[in-house]
């Protein structure tokens, strides 16, 4: 991380919980992500970004752009990420063949993580909702530090979800562990691979926060959830949210984001970090 970096997301952190209406992701990493990635040693870790025009992409272009988009973004790091965001245009809009957005998407992103399949020998954590920008951006994290995948044992791996999901199953491990510190992907309120509580904002955010706290127990977490950071679809649902996350996490919930979710019935997803006893 350089020093630049550093000093702008501990900056960010001293903010109270703030709200960012239709939410466009910029490119840059310590603009998009949470302040947790200021705490990252220097030299010990290194981020890769992409961004790639999509707004007018469909079908296999989409597919190809994100292949491009990874195998751009992995192939700078020095070995596989242990977490990705990606941010992507309307992923929850239909393509043609009535596949959405969402899963052209992640065609090509399994498709990347195939071909450097001598790289990725674990399956990253990750993120991917909407943004209001017009680009694909891809974020990729490498620690110098050895990580393994965490499951949650409340939900089915989303690698192995049903065809009722997209031809192409979701290729991304519920959180990752590596060093102290135990990284979780965006979670939202799935149990098995359903979508739980269709309508219902607060059940969803505490689904949702139920999904972290059998992550943390999976993964040995021994602290709270910290730095998170919080996607919510609909924007007259964002001041409740704001509500939920104040009385759940304090100063823990750094920024909420009007961002659409990758399943239309999903209303919010929470990412953080959690911190664990090294071995």
């Amino acid at each position: 991380m350089n020093p630049s970096m550093s000093v702008s997301v501990q900056q960010r952190a001293t903010k109270p919980l703030s709200i960012v209406h239709d939410w466009t992701a910029s490119g840059h990493a310590s603009i998009d992500l949470a302040s947790w990635i200021g705490e990252l040693p220097e030299g010990g870790a290194r981020f890769a970004s992409r961004s790639i025009p999509a707004n007018e992409l469909h079908a296999e272009t989409l597919t190809l752009a994100a292949r491009d988009a990874f195998l751009g973004a992995i192939g700078e790091l020095p070995s596989g990420p242990c977490r990705v965001w990606s941010f992507l245009p309307r992923p929850t809009e239909c393509d043609t063949d009535s596949l959405e957005r969402y899963m052209r998407f992640n065609a090509g992103r399994t498709d990347a993580y195939r071909m450097l399949a001598d790289r990725v020998r674990v399956v990253p954590a990750g993120t991917c909702v909407g943004h209001a920008g017009g680009d694909l951006v891809v974020h990729a994290l490498w620690l110098d530090e050895p990580f393994s995948a965490v499951e949650n044992p409340r939900q089915r791996p989303a690698w192995l979800y049903s065809k009722r999901y997209g031809p192409v199953p979701p290729a991304f491990t519920r959180a990752v562990r590596s060093g102290s510190l135990l990284l979780a992907s965006g979670t939202a309120a799935v149990v098995g691979e359903s979508s739980m509580h269709p309508g219902s904002l607060d059940a969803q955010f505490n689904e949702s926060v139920r999904n972290l706290e059998a992550l943390a127990e999976a993964g040995g977490g021994t602290g709270r959830w910290r730095s998170l950071q919080i996607y919510v679809r609909d924007a007259a649902d964002l001041p409740r949210v704001r509500e939920l996350a104040t009385d759940r996490f304090g100063l823990e919930a750094e920024r909420i984001l009007h961002a659409l979710i990758c399943r239309r019935e999903l209303l919010v997803e929470i990412e953080g970090i959690c911190d664990v006893a090294k071995p």
